[in-house]
């Protein structure tokens, strides 16, 4: 019986001692906590104001402790920013925005598959004839400059019914020139132009195969040099009078010229032909 007591003060006892040590590290762990936390602790205490509300008054220990430190750290910045502290001012960095890379999806044109066959070029359509077109581009021929014309005097001659020579003065359209004494003088010599209603009746006694070698005008006197055709005429003396004079008046129809002086090859000559007619002076419209 006082065994058993004895067991149950004992196992009284061992469970009071290990409650107590419970205790004792409760409050070993407690003050370690304290210790380590305190600051921290203390400074809850502080901004709650626990021994206010308890037991209406704060411990001085309390009310000068600078509070809690993690309350007076800044609050946790945002992911997305930066503080730097300079000179007690804080200057707050934004990060860059990423550049984002925009990609435009291109989308891919559908192939069109188009058989050959059902293909058809487009039929050329027959172009119109350009005429009146052409006709007005077209550049048009220049027409050929008509040269000035002028009238050359021409001494022919007619016969009358009784025989006699008539001298016959006719005017003769040509194109003007820059020798016109020597194309009248030409113009003379082939004869008459029976095509010209004026000259049909009219003819000329100046020796078939004449030709004029040269003619040159000074001081008014024509020097006019024919072959020896000149000097044969089958007429006689009439003949040889009128051919003189037919070459006189056409020569003396210019301003520029009162006598022909008249030359056979070059050489001046008294008399023409076996008829002794005078040429060894020059001769004027007064002569004859």
């Amino acid at each position: 019986m006082a065994q058993k007591k004895n067991s149950r003060n004992s196992k009284k006892k061992n469970a009071n001692l290990f409650t107590t040590a419970c205790f004792v590290l409760a409050l070993l762990v407690i003050l370690l906590a304290f210790l380590v936390k305190k600051d921290q602790i203390i400074g809850n205490f502080k901004e709650t104001g626990f021994f206010d509300r308890v037991f209406g008054t704060t411990p001085e220990f309390v009310q000068n402790h600078p509070g809690n430190p993690e309350a007076q750290k800044p609050a946790a910045a945002n992911n997305n920013e930066i503080t730097i502290q300079i000179d007690n001012q804080t200057l707050v960095e934004e990060p860059e925005a990423p550049q984002e890379n925009i990609v435009i999806p291109v989308q891919p044109q559908p192939k069109t598959e188009v058989a050959e066959s059902n293909v058809k070029t487009p039929e050329k359509t027959p172009e119109k004839p350009k005429a009146a077109e052409e006709t007005k581009t077209k550049p048009q021929p220049e027409k050929p400059k008509q040269s000035a014309k002028t009238e050359l005097s021409l001494c022919f001659i007619q016969i009358d019914g009784d025989g006699s020579i008539v001298r016959k003065i006719v005017k003769r359209s040509v194109q003007k020139n820059d020798s016109p004494l020597t194309n009248a003088l030409n113009l003379l010599l082939k004869g008459p132009d029976t095509t010209i209603s004026a000259e049909r009746n009219c003819n000329t006694l100046i020796p078939a195969g004449t030709k004029l070698l040269g003619a040159k005008v000074q001081n008014g006197v024509a020097y006019l040099n024919f072959n020896d055709a000149f000097e044969i005429n089958s007429f006689g003396v009439e003949g040889y009078n009128a051919q003189l004079m037919q070459i006189v008046y056409t020569a003396t129809a210019f301003s520029t010229v009162t006598s022909v002086q008249f030359l056979i090859d070059g050489q001046k000559k008294d008399y023409l032909g076996s008829e002794g007619q005078w040429i060894g002076s020059p001769l004027s419209r007064s002569n004859f």
